[in-house]
């Protein structure tokens, strides 16, 4: 998996009407079942872009960083999306922090699948 340039990952991030851009401000509450949602529709590829898809997890809607720690153990939650059983056929991502406007940023990049459809809880994301 090629990892986007921080260029890339700065023009996504402020591009608030992409449909290739997911950003939460936490991974708390109900994120974790939209943040699944969204890797699930990357992965779809729904809008035919063939590009990965990317998910910031410590960013409002509106592309500023929301200053969130980034810690080993929310790398690790938001790794464990890929085998916690709940999303099949397993999609392809990674999971990193990363720099961004003096700040840092979760990044999960996710390619499209070539096996679709991707599920979330058995359902197909739309």
């Amino acid at each position: 998996m090629q990892r986007l340039t921080d260029t890339e990952l700065q023009e996504l991030l402020n591009n608030i009407e992409s449909d290739r851009v997911e950003r939460k401000e936490s991974f708390k509450g109900d994120v974790p079942k939209k943040a699944r949602q969204a890797v699930c529709a990357f992965a779809n590829d729904l809008s035919g872009h063939n590009k990965p898809g990317v998910l910031f997890i410590g960013a409002r809607d509106n592309g500023e960083l929301c200053d969130l720690d980034i810690t080993d153990q929310l790398l690790r939650s938001l790794a464990d999306m890929k085998t916690d059983g709940n999303i099949l056929p397993l999609p392809v991502f990674s999971v990193e922090k990363r720099a961004q406007k003096n700040s840092h940023v979760a990044v999960v990049t996710v390619l499209p699948s070539d096996m679709p459809p991707v599920k979330y809880d058995e359902k197909s994301a739309f």
